[in-house]
């Protein structure tokens, strides 16, 4: 049985609220401020201690919550704490299937593992439910569609609300994969909450009546995993569900009518009652602190990433990181503000010095002023050496830190699987409220591909 007890879910969920109202200093924050807000500085002087002194090996050891009797109990409870919330878990089995190379060709490593992972669960699932049709939200450009009709000879439909994907993917078929003309088909279409019609008469004008169809998603970025799961919530010839989401923080968000202050709201999330219950009994005003920074927490890379990472890396990121802490922090204080005048900014291989960081930052962005009072400094402004040496005696009050940037980083990397957790369980109990089987799986190597859990659900007989 799929069905989690209600009394569980409740006290999940409190845990989960305590456990991130007491860490929101770690994660609360964008990375560039952590200098002006203060986020270092958070930091237990105890942890610190103990932190600073590990081996390489220890260090990235800690994020995958390998404690030592050593430790401060504070920092063990906050591990113990952060590994009862994350309720996902982890696989490490490669799926084997012979893939010809115009299905993977161009494809890196992490795109070939999750297509044919998805592809291979897509048809277990299938065939237990006797599923031939299949619908493809977020299709790009079409390559789970193609293995899914090439490997298993599944009908599908592939919707994308970006039409320059549909024109490229049919083109595609027609170059590549011409075969699959009668069986993949492709449409430009952006889902909303109201598109079960849309949907059903998209299927019916490509394959005719069908009564058993499957949904899936690889990725499905921001609102599109809610509107995929209402759809299939409302749509009677929709059994299967299979869902992989990614980009929580790109939900959208509405301002409540009334409010004087600019505190916004998820149109999405939370979406379980159970959850929504939760946060109005508690004594937590929840708003400050599962903010978008708790979503973007959710969909950062996983602490496994950290495995086997040398020193050298960890340097180059602690730099990275805290020289554009500075920079933001001398823009902060000047009131100033940063635009780009290339679509990147500092270059990774300008990271080799400060001075060289600075240089090649400042050919990269243009200071303006905030406000006409400060019109008086543009001439300061201009001058590029002047900054650059204000910069640097800046970067050299803080330089400090470094090792403490690992250390933030890796507080943040213990949290992020916790917050994926509490978001994909509270659309898990989303489904269970509508009367659906629901559950999550893990199909991925989480090293390899950060979005490795799926929701998968399906109708009861007799809903």
């Amino acid at each position: 049985m799929f069905h989690q007890n209600e009394d569980m879910l409740h006290k999940y969920f409190l845990d989960a609220l305590c456990l991130f109202h007491e860490t929101q200093w770690i994660y609360n924050h964008p990375v560039t401020e952590i200098l002006i807000n203060g986020s270092l500085d958070a930091i237990p002087e105890e942890w610190l201690n103990i932190l600073k002194s590990l081996r390489n090996e220890e260090f990235n050891n800690f994020v995958v919550k390998k404690t030592l009797s050593a430790w401060p109990n504070t920092l063990k409870h906050f591990i113990k704490k952060c590994k009862l919330i994350n309720k996902l878990s982890y696989t490490n089995s490669p799926v084997i299937i012979n893939v010809p190379q115009q299905f993977i060709k161009g494809l890196n490593p992490k795109k070939q593992h999750e297509i044919i992972h998805l592809a291979q669960l897509v048809h277990t699932k299938c065939q237990i439910q006797n599923i031939e049709v299949i619908v493809d939200f977020g299709c790009g450009l079409g390559y789970v569609c193609q293995l899914l009709y090439y490997l298993y000879g599944y009908k599908v439909l592939g919707l994308d609300g970006n039409e320059i994907n549909i024109n490229i993917v049919k083109n595609r078929q027609k170059e590549m994969y011409p075969t699959s003309i009668n069986h993949v088909k492709y449409a430009f279409y952006k889902l909303s909450y109201d598109s079960v019609e849309t949907v059903e008469s998209l299927l019916f004008s490509e394959f005719g009546k069908i009564d058993n169809v499957c949904f899936i998603g690889l990725h499905a970025c921001g609102d599109l995993s809610v509107y995929v799961s209402k759809i299939f919530s409302d749509m009677k010839n929709a059994q299967l569900l299979i869902l992989i989401s990614c980009c929580y923080h790109k939900l959208s968000m509405f301002k409540s009518e009334g409010m004087t202050n600019n505190v916004k709201y998820f149109n999405n999330f939370p979406m379980s009652k159970c959850l929504q219950k939760v946060i109005t009994t508690s004594n937590f005003d929840a708003n400050k602190f599962l903010r978008q920074p708790f979503l973007r927490l959710a969909c950062q890379e996983p602490a496994e990433r950290w495995n086997n990472m040398s020193q050298d890396s960890h340097d180059t990121h602690a730099f990275h990181v805290l020289a554009r802490a500075v920079l933001e922090l001398y823009v902060k204080q000047n009131k100033l503000c940063l635009k780009k005048q290339v679509r990147k900014a500092t270059r990774r291989s300008q990271c080799s010095s400060i001075e060289n960081y600075v240089k090649d930052t400042l050919l990269r962005y243009t200071l303006e002023p905030m406000n006409e009072t400060l019109q008086q400094m543009k001439g300061e402004m201009n001058n590029y050496k002047i900054i650059g040496s204000k910069i640097i005696e800046l970067w050299k009050s803080h330089c400090h830190k470094l090792k403490n940037i690992e250390i933030y980083t890796g507080l943040q990397l213990i949290l992020q699987a916790p917050a994926e957790s509490i978001v994909l369980q509270d659309r898990l109990c989303w489904l269970q409220e509508q009367g659906l089987e629901a559950t999550i799986v893990s199909i991925m190597n989480k090293t390899l591909s950060p979005r490795s859990n799926a929701i998968v659900a399906h109708k009861l007989v007799n809903r």
